[in-house]
């Protein structure tokens, strides 16, 4: 149990690697998840917003 338990701690290097084109694809995922994460709430702010104040929003303006 105890050869185990040392076997499992020790260190081995890791064999990967990551090519540019990968890197890529997660920089643009997670700035595409930024900025849908501020256009939600853009959105949402300005629903709040009126709720408080008893503004139109600029959506409900444009159907009056």
């Amino acid at each position: 149990m105890k050869l185990l338990l040392v076997l499992l701690c020790i260190p081995f290097a890791a064999q990967a690697y990551i090519d540019p084109g990968s890197g890529s694809a997660i920089m643009s995922a997670i700035i595409g998840f930024f900025v849908a994460v501020g256009i939600a709430i853009k959105t949402y702010w300005y629903k709040l917003k009126s709720l408080f104040t008893g503004k139109k929003t600029p959506t409900e303006r444009e159907e009056d």
